[in-house]
């Protein structure tokens, strides 16, 4: 009887411990789940946030390049400084409407120097610093926690055109001052670095509430419930990363669209021509083919616009460009390259067929008749040259096509 006495309070005591030890691992495991779930939830929101101070900061760059465009098109004598002003104004209305519920704002500095030091820059836009907006800035500056923000931002936009920063500054619309996440990018259209931050410790709090809500029984919960918890997070992210994948693209066209496309003349804008020269540089240095590289000048264009107004001015452009495309291929692209200056690139034209083709432009020009025109006021000049293998880069094409245009121009224009 001892000795079963002795098994039976051994096989209680074993029991007993297993029970210690199991309920002492389902806690471990339990509070190691919600401390690991607060941290993904706290990971996933600080993802999501740099993601959105990425996504803000490129957006508002495109939407200020496209509106520098427009303004371009509609007025090419504008300087750049009045175009400068211009986008800087309508970035300024943009920024101090779209301060965030989070406290989440964007901010401008124009680099005046890219070596850095005292007034390396100035204070173009800034919600924040509302009154100090023109005052100049040194990488010098030395923030609360000992770090030269400024400096680190300057070097990071300079190798990478992009940054991620962490700093302490002041949040905003109060004097205290906490840790902040920020994104920065170089415009380099206006040497503008464009910023967006957030600050850290309202993701901290996001996390300290996580944790003080997760009571014990809703540990055990959290276990049973893991499983289907990742399984739907990861359907959810899923079908979100599809969705934005879809409308990124949408929007993607869209804005290639208004890059690629000039809106007056609807010829391909300077931008996406200069990348249609490099691709037919590539084909003639790779021996598939020999494209002719047209130079057209519209004669007198500068008249039109004096005499008859602007809006004649840009039915002469795309009457222009509509009947150059009705000679060439549907294949070949037509470039406005600068005011009333145009480019043709001409994938199929052999030598013997070039003059037949400068010929039939000419012709067909003299037939475009406006309300405002007689028949024959519209005519070019224009230079044509084949790119070989021999050509480094396409300075060297123009250079050779805009001879030939100044040599048509000195034979009385209206002629190739």
């Amino acid at each position: 009887m001892d000795t079963e006495s002795k098994e039976y309070r051994r096989l209680r005591l074993y029991m007993l411990i297993g029970a210690v030890l199991s309920f002492a691992l389902v806690l471990i495991f339990a509070k190691v789940s919600n401390v690991i779930t607060a941290k993904m939830i706290y990971g996933a929101v600080s993802e999501v946030k740099k993601t959105m101070l990425k996504e803000n900061v490129e957006n508002l760059i495109s939407y200020l390049d496209v509106c520098a465009d427009n303004i371009s098109a509609q007025d090419p004598d504008i300087s750049k400084a009045e175009l400068e002003e211009a986008i800087r104004k309508t970035a300024h209305d943009k920024i101090y409407s779209e301060i965030h519920a989070d406290g989440t704002y964007m901010w401008v500095q124009k680099v005046l120097d890219y070596e850095g030091g005292d007034g390396y820059a100035i204070r173009l836009i800034h919600p924040n610093l509302s009154d100090t907006e023109g005052e100049l800035l040194s990488t010098n500056t030395i923030n609360p926690d000992g770090t030269r923000a400024y400096e680190k931002e300057l070097e990071g936009v300079k190798q990478n055109g992009a940054v991620y920063l962490t700093y302490d500054f002041k949040k905003l619309n109060s004097d205290e001052v906490t840790q902040k996440i920020t994104y920065s990018a170089l415009y380099e259209r206006f040497d503008w670095i464009v910023c967006m931050g957030v600050n850290v410790d309202d993701l901290d709090h996001y996390k300290k509430n996580v944790l003080r809500e997760m009571s014990i029984p809703q540990m055990i919960v959290v276990i049973a419930g893991g499983i289907s918890w990742f399984v739907l997070l990861y359907a959810m992210f899923n079908i979100y990363g599809r969705t934005k994948g879809r409308l990124l693209e949408r929007k993607n066209k869209e804005l290639n669209d208004l890059l690629s496309w000039d809106t007056v003349s609807r010829a391909n804008s300077r931008l996406h021509g200069q990348k249609l020269l490099e691709d037919a540089l590539k084909m003639a240095k790779s021996g598939k083919k020999q494209p002719l590289v047209v130079m057209l000048d519209i004669d007198h264009f500068k008249q039109f616009n004096d005499d008859h107004g602007h809006e004649l001015g840009d039915k002469v452009l795309s009457s222009f460009v509509e009947t150059v495309r009705k000679n060439i291929s549907e294949n070949d692209a037509v470039i406005r390259w600068g005011g009333d200056e145009f480019i043709a690139i001409l994938y199929d034209v052999p030598p013997e067929k070039q003059p037949e083709t400068g010929d039939n432009i000419l012709a067909s020009l003299k037939q475009v008749e406006l309300p405002e025109l007689k028949k024959g006021a519209i005519s070019a000049s224009m230079g044509f040259t084949y790119m070989s293998a021999s050509d480094t880069d396409i300075n060297m094409v123009l250079e050779r096509a805009d001879e030939a245009v100044y040599e048509a121009k000195e034979n009385g224009r209206a002629c190739w």
